[in-house]
């Protein structure tokens, strides 16, 4: 499989699989990605990761991927509908990344080009290694970033910044990305997963419910008014505290104790 789908602890690993391209984007693996994303329902916390150095050198331009077939038609004839039809379909699977109901962490190492940054953009939180190269080059093969990073990179930085970078098609390396303000924490070269199932560790530690009702204002807030933002976080923190998770939280706090959540989930 193009994608494999770990466990442990409650925390699940997606791992973009294909070595000998350096993980560039297949139609089968981003069929995997998605039916992966939508497998981890249950998850405390989720990270996205690559094989062998590389987190994922983009789309696979090869003529044996399918989809360069399926483009050819809007590439050599200027025809719209394959092009709609498979931005569309594709989009579909990088929205299954949005869609998990737990924080996700993209763990960046190598490459991280083109689509694979899309994929980590999806994410809500990066971690690259210093020495990561980042960037979304597709202007410099006559295409965008089309699959959310001209939308998702313009939230995170800035009209200005995400200009430079889509328009120039240049990469950075990781401290760059974390100077720009699109990857929130640096690791060393090789320990970018670590920082990661690390602070996945520390999320699957708190109150289920009250991480996925704060996740879900912060995902959407940036879309809202102030005041319907305002609206949503105080019905998310009045769900919080009738969950019976405040009341465990509290207790154990007072007792000087770790709190016990699955007495709150069996309850």
């Amino acid at each position: 499989m193009p994608v494999t789908l770990t466990w442990a602890d409650d925390i699940a690993t997606l791992t973009i699989d294909r070595p000998e391209r350096r993980n560039a984007l297949s139609i089968d693996l981003w069929h995997a990605l998605r039916d992966a994303a939508r497998s981890c329902t249950q998850a405390r916390a989720v990270i996205v990761t690559g094989a062998a150095g590389h987190f994922c050198s983009g789309m696979d331009l090869s003529p044996d991927n399918p989809v360069v077939g399926r483009i050819a038609p809007s590439i050599l004839e200027g025809e719209e509908y394959p092009a709609f039809a498979l931005l569309k379909e594709l989009k579909d699977c990088v929205a299954a990344l949005t869609e998990i109901p737990c924080p996700t962490f993209a763990a960046i190492e190598g490459a991280c080009i083109g689509g694979g940054l899309e994929v980590a953009l999806a994410c809500d939180v990066r971690i690259a290694a210093k020495n990561a190269t980042i960037g979304l080059t597709e202007v410099r093969t006559g295409m965008i970033p089309d699959l959310g990073g001209c939308v998702r990179l313009t939230r995170l930085v800035g009209p200005g910044r995400a200009a430079d970078l889509i328009t120039t098609g240049r990469k950075v390396n990781g401290e760059e990305a974390f100077r720009l303000g699109f990857v929130e924490r640096l690791a060393e070269p090789g320990e970018a997963f670590n920082q990661a199932q690390a602070a996945a560790l520390e999320v699957a530690k708190n109150a289920p419910t009250a991480v996925q009702l704060a996740l879900n204002v912060v995902r959407v807030a940036p879309d809202m008014g102030i005041a319907e933002a305002l609206s949503l976080e105080t019905r998310a923190g009045v769900m919080a505290l009738i969950s019976g998770e405040a009341r465990e939280g509290i207790s154990a706090f007072l007792e000087k104790r770790a709190p016990d959540w699955t007495v709150v989930s069996q309850g």
